[in-house]
């Protein structure tokens, strides 16, 4: 997984120069679509944000291999990966809202206002609670993993394998 997240953020990494060259927000402007704040932010700050991801992966990957050689650091490492997973894919929950609220904002003004908008509404609701209870069923199974896996790497007989 780590090699993967580091060939991931490299892809990311030329994705954001390509998108760079671009103006996304003056795009969907010119659509007349609204542009959140949130996007503007991302927009600002993708090349620090897909760096970040290129450190924790590569920080991820360094674990997973001092814990294959079984060294104690990479035990430790690897716990302390498991516990910050599992942290932020609870702390990500909100973003849920977030993310169907701005969705919300960028449907024009005339659209809210015609025949149909109790539709897109009531589907735009319905998606919201399928997203925040299937992402929450996700993280609480992934944390009771992560917890188990926890557990188990701390054992007295799993410490032993390690120097």
């Amino acid at each position: 997984m780590g090699v993967l997240g580091v060939v991931w953020c490299l892809l990311q990494l030329l994705a954001v120069s390509a998108f760079g060259r671009m103006d996304l927000i003056a795009w969907l402007e010119h659509d007349g679509l609204l542009a959140p704040d949130q996007l503007r932010w991302f927009q600002a700050h993708a090349t620090t944000l897909t760096l970040l991801m290129l450190i924790s992966s590569v920080l991820f990957l360094a674990a997973c291999w001092g814990f294959f050689k079984r060294r104690e650091w990479g035990r430790r490492g690897l716990i302390i990966f498991l516990v910050l997973v599992a942290l932020a894919n609870v702390a990500a929950l909100p973003l849920i809202n977030i993310m169907f609220d701005t969705l919300q904002a960028m449907v024009p003004a005339d659209l809210l206002a015609s025949p149909g908008a109790h539709d897109l509404r009531v589907q735009l609701r319905a998606g919201r609670w399928f997203s925040l209870l299937s992402a929450g069923a996700a993280a609480i199974g992934l944390a009771a993993l992560h917890a188990w896996l926890v557990v188990k790497l701390q054992r007295p007989q799993v410490r032993a394998l390690f120097h």
